[in-house]
């Protein structure tokens, strides 16, 4: 029991840092990328642009926050187990998104195309699965022994 909540303590951190890099890459595009031309049709206003770059930034702020509240919540529940289940609930549900983003990158491999960029996405992907698998095993086994 005491290894299980020292894994998850572990795991809930790489978690908060992963969504940390995300933020931090975003919000990188977001100042120093460019939108892609087939979203914001070329010679359109600027505030356009910066209506786009906002949207933008609130959309990836939305898809952060389950990260960010199952890292925190396995924080807590390392510390001081719970009978709390929303923390696996979120934890299930970024898993099996996490498994369906591994479908784009597949498809181009297998239709030939860009096929390093797409194997280096699928290990990235595969990453961020098995720290979600193991976040769920062991927040499971931390609740249990409550």
């Amino acid at each position: 029991m005491e290894k299980a909540r020292k894994n998850l303590k572990h795991l809930s951190i790489v978690i908060l840092a992963f969504a940390g890099l995300t933020l931090i890459d975003t919000v990188f595009e977001l100042l120093f990328g460019s939108i892609n031309n087939a979203e914001i049709p070329e010679g359109s206003p600027d505030n356009i642009l910066l209506i786009t770059k906002i949207f933008v930034a609130v959309v990836a702020l939305i898809m952060l926050l389950p990260q960010v509240y199952i890292g925190v919540k396995g924080l807590k529940v390392a510390k001081n187990p719970d009978s709390s289940r929303g923390h696996i609930v979120w934890g299930t549900i970024l898993f099996v998104l996490t498994l369906i983003s591994l479908v784009s990158p597949v498809l181009a491999i297998i239709r030939m195309e860009d096929v390093a960029a797409n194997i280096a996405q699928i290990l990235s992907v595969a990453v961020d699965a098995a720290i979600f698998w193991y976040y769920l095993k062991f927040a499971k086994i931390v609740s249990k022994g409550n």
